[in-house]
């Protein structure tokens, strides 16, 4: 099996993303017990080849550093490593990947990475990426922020048939760009949801520290938050 480093190398020297821009690998500490995972990289990865590099990055290292976690902690990748986007008034804009585009990278990629650094907990940053770990009806508004046991039928598993040993805890947070999207359209709201994903983050600063949570089961709930 190759090593981290040389599976991020196949990865850049391999594939190129439509558009002609280059992949975005995953970075950070490879011994951490603790990897976050977001959907896609954006624009902005793309150009700089880091995850949250851009505005999004930049607000996740001011949470993180709110509660007392160093980004280099931590492992940070996604799900799919090209920038997937769309054209808006002629511009290219972020958007969520398809669902077959994450059945295509996760096996060739995501998964040969966790196998690789064998986290104890995963945080996954927004829905879809939540979703694909915990199940299709988990609902960040319900169940975001809690350490949650990894299900028997997560689509990751199925997917993957990946058998993560040790099976890590999975806890489902909002992305920092729902904050900025809170900041412009909702501010009076800002405050409250900046401290609620402190919080949510803190609880990865106790699992570097080697306390381990107790997971809940996941729930079920109708509203949630497209982010």
């Amino acid at each position: 099996m190759d090593s981290l480093e040389q599976l991020n190398q196949r990865l850049r020297e391999g594939v190129r993303c439509d558009g002609d821009y280059p992949p975005v690998p995953g970075e950070g500490n490879p011994n951490s017990p603790v990897v976050l995972i977001g959907h896609s990289p954006s624009g902005t990865d793309a150009q700089t080849g880091r995850p949250y590099s851009g505005p999004a990055g930049e607000l996740l290292d001011e949470l993180l550093a709110e509660a007392g976690v160093k980004r280099a902690e931590l492992y940070i990748t996604n799900l799919v490593k090209c920038w997937t986007w769309r054209e808006e008034n002629g511009l290219r804009v972020n958007r969520t990947p398809s669902a077959k585009e994450i059945k295509e990278w996760v096996p060739a990629w995501l998964k040969p990475e966790l196998e690789l650094i064998r986290p104890k907990a995963i945080v996954c940053m927004g829905g879809p990426t939540a979703q694909h770990f915990l199940g299709k009806d988990f609902k960040i508004t319900l169940q975001g922020g809690q350490w949650l046991e990894l299900p028997e039928d997560s689509p990751y598993l199925k997917l993957t048939g990946h058998r993560l040993d040790p099976k890590p805890f999975v806890m489902g947070v909002v992305q920092p760009n729902y904050l900025t999207h809170l900041q412009e359209h909702a501010p009076e709201t800002y405050p409250a949801a900046r401290a609620n994903l402190v919080a949510d983050l803190l609880k990865i600063k106790r699992v570097l520290e080697g306390k381990l949570p107790k997971p809940k089961a996941p729930q079920q709930e109708e509203l949630d938050i497209p982010f």
